[in-house]
């Protein structure tokens, strides 16, 4: 007899051990798999979304827009701008550069001459000696008033320069009393090259270079919201020191500084200053160009597409 006997226990134990087996296999993989459908929700609603040089980054949740996108205009890219963003979003609807944040190409062997602080008689005497080099560099101005600095903002544009926003007042105090208050700086110095050469200025610079012990609380703010507008943010990694100390450096000085550090540098992004008491620095410009020739290096503007040295806070 079937039912009872040696058999059908060891099928019954057969069966038992199957559905044992089985039953928790199934809740397994149904687990696992709603597991992972709710890891993706979590991923795509909460994961940070980290800006990129391809990228514009657009702080309210919108997707990101390719930074080549030729549809995307000023006006199309405030317009993003949702009543939940930050208000300082919504100040100066024509504060924006006329084309996305696209800095993306790198140079080898590149130095790019800056200067930070004019326009004055030592940026004539400056744009003098690049037009004998035949050169072009960089002008990060600040707000000027008096005509003949005026005509030589427009004499930087007019000589195949770029002319970049340095603050309108040059005042820590006052340009990083806020966002909003450097907002407020840099669209009074963007209007001023406006008017004064027809230029929209796309290029930047942080008064003090971007880490400066006064906006250490909102500089990713700044940085950001600058970036969002199509602004390009450059910092330096080679300094002529004309205004490390409170002393006049003599013109040999200011040649070894740039050229002792430029050595083993892909690309040089070098610091002088032509505000009106830097005679040496103007000076030394002609050495300079002639010597990082020497070493092998092209020299060039800054353009919209230059990928910018930028220092950022430690973590």
């Amino acid at each position: 007899m079937y039912f009872g006997s040696v058999r059908f226990f060891k099928n019954l134990i057969f069966v038992s051990v199957c559905i044992l087996i089985v039953v928790p296999t199934v809740f397994a993989f149904k687990f696992h798999h709603d597991a992972l459908a709710s890891q993706g929700t979590m991923i795509a609603d909460d994961s940070p979304v980290h800006a990129s040089p391809e990228t514009v980054f657009e702080p309210d949740g919108t997707d990101n827009v390719p930074a080549d996108d030729p549809e995307l205009s000023a006006e199309a890219e405030a317009s993003l701008v949702t009543a939940d963003a930050p208000a300082y979003q919504l100040l100066y609807e024509d504060f924006y550069a006329p084309q996305p944040y696209g800095a993306t190409e790198r140079l080898e062997k590149t130095a790019y001459l800056t200067f930070d602080d004019g326009p004055s008689e030592r940026t004539d005497e400056i744009l003098d000696v690049l037009a004998q080099k035949d050169v072009k560099a960089t002008f990060f101005v600040i707000g000027h008033e008096d005509e003949a600095d005026l005509a030589r903002m427009r004499r930087i544009v007019e000589e195949g320069h770029t002319i970049g926003m340095h603050s309108y007042s040059h005042d820590y105090a006052r340009v990083y009393a806020s966002v909003e208050s450097f907002l407020d700086e840099f669209y009074r110095i963007f209007k001023q090259i406006q008017e004064a050469t027809g230029i929209t200025p796309t290029a930047f610079r942080f008064p003090g270079g971007s880490i400066n012990g006064y906006d250490g609380g909102f500089y990713q703010e700044i940085l950001s919201e600058m970036m969002r507008r199509g602004f390009v943010p450059y910092d330096w990694n080679l300094s002529s020191e004309d205004a490390a100390t409170g002393r006049i450096l003599s013109v040999d000085t200011l040649v070894s500084n740039v050229v002792r550090n430029a050595g083993g540098k892909v690309r040089c992004f070098i610091l002088f200053h032509d505000n009106a008491n830097k005679v040496t620095s103007a000076k030394a410009v002609g050495p300079v160009i002639d010597r990082l020739r020497d070493m092998g290096f092209s020299l060039a503007p800054i353009t919209p597409s230059t990928l910018p040295v930028l220092y950022s806070y430690p973590e």
